[in-house]
C-alpha cells in the first residue's frame, strides 16, 4: 500500500504562465525600482549586470555541488557590490519579495492540481512538497496563493535546507517528517534528474509527470511515466488496490 506521496512544485503542481526571460526581467526591475527608492545610485544596467552575475554564478554552483545558494546570499552580495548598505537587517529580506512579486503572480495551478490533491488527502494519504528553490519564502507564498500549504504535513526547500534534490538527505528527512517508510511512500516530478534519482536512492517509488516535451533520456527509469497528476492518482489507486509487488515499472 501506499500510505505517503512526496511531490515537486514547479512544472507538477504549478507552472510559469509567461516565458521565463520575460518574468525574471520583470523581478528585476521590480527590484530596481525598490532599491532606487531607499538610495541605489546605480543605474539599471549596472544593476542587472551585477545581479544577473551572482544569480547566474549560484546557479552554477548549486547545480554542480547539489547545495543551494539561498536568495538572501545574492541578494546581499549585489548590495556589497552596488555600495548600498543594509543598516538594519530589514533591506535583504523586503529586497528579495520584491524581487520574487512579479514571479509569484506568475505562477499558476493546473487544471489537475487541486482535484488531485483533494483526492489524496480524502484517501487518507500522508503528503509533503520537495522544492529546489532560491527562496523558501516564495514557495511557501506560491502555495498560500493557490491554497495548497494545507495539503502538506511538511514544505521541505533546498533554500532552507541548503541542499538540493537528489540528495538523499532531502529526501530522508521529507520521510521522517511525514514519519513515512520508503516502500510505502511514492514521489510525483518533473524532473529525471532531481526527483526520480533523489526518490530511487531513497528507496522510494517514482512517478515520472512528463508534461511536456523535456528531459527524454533514459540514464534512469522511473517507475511509471505519466502525462498528468490526474493520471498519477489513477496510478496511486491502482498500486493501492493490487499488490505491489505483482505490477511492473511501466510507462504510459
Amino acid at each position: 500500500m501506499i500510505h505517503a506521496v512526496l511531490t515537486d512544485l514547479g512544472d507538477t503542481l504549478v507552472y510559469l504562465s509567461r516565458p521565463w526571460d520575460d518574468v525574471f526581467r520583470d523581478n528585476l526591475d521590480s527590484t530596481y525600482a525598490y532599491l532606487k527608492k531607499v538610495g541605489l545610485e546605480s543605474d539599471f544596467q549596472e544593476f542587472a549586470e551585477q545581479f544577473i552575475s551572482e544569480f547566474e554564478h549560484a546557479s552554477a554552483t548549486s547545480q554542480l555541488y547539489k547545495v543551494e545558494v539561498p536568495m538572501q546570499d545574492i541578494v546581499s552580495r549585489v548590495l556589497r557590490k552596488v555600495k548600498l548598505r543594509d543598516r538594519d537587517g530589514t533591506l535583504v529580506p523586503k529586497a528579495i519579495m520584491e524581487f520574487y512579486k512579479p514571479e509569484i503572480a506568475a505562477w499558476d495551478l493546473y487544471p489537475d492540481t487541486m482535484a488531485t490533491l483533494i483526492a489524496l488527502r480524502d484517501d487518507g494519504l500522508k503528503m509533503g512538497l520537495i522544492s529546489n528553490s532560491k527562496s523558501d519564502w516564495a514557495v511557501r507564498a506560491i502555495l498560500e496563493k493557490h491554497g495548497l500549504s494545507k495539503f502538506f504535513g511538511v514544505i521541505l526547500t533546498s533554500a532552507a535546507l541548503h541542499m538540493r534534490k537528489p540528495r538523499l538527505d532531502v529526501f530522508l528527512r521529507a520521510l521522517t517528517a511525514l514519519d513515512a517508510k520508503p516502500s510505502t511512500t511514492v514521489f510525483i516530478g518533473d524532473s529525471l534528474q532531481a526527483d526520480v534519482i533523489g526518490a530511487k536512492t531513497a528507496g522510494i517509488r517514482t512517478i515520472y509527470l512528463l508534461r511536456k516535451p523535456g528531459d527524454n533520456s533514459h540514464f534512469v527509469v522511473p517507475d511509471v511515466t505519466v502525462t498528468s497528476l490526474t493520471d498519477a492518482l489513477n496510478q496511486i489507486t491502482a498500486w493501492n488496490h493490487t499488490s505491489l509487488g505483482s505490477i511492473p515499472s511501466t510507462t504510459e
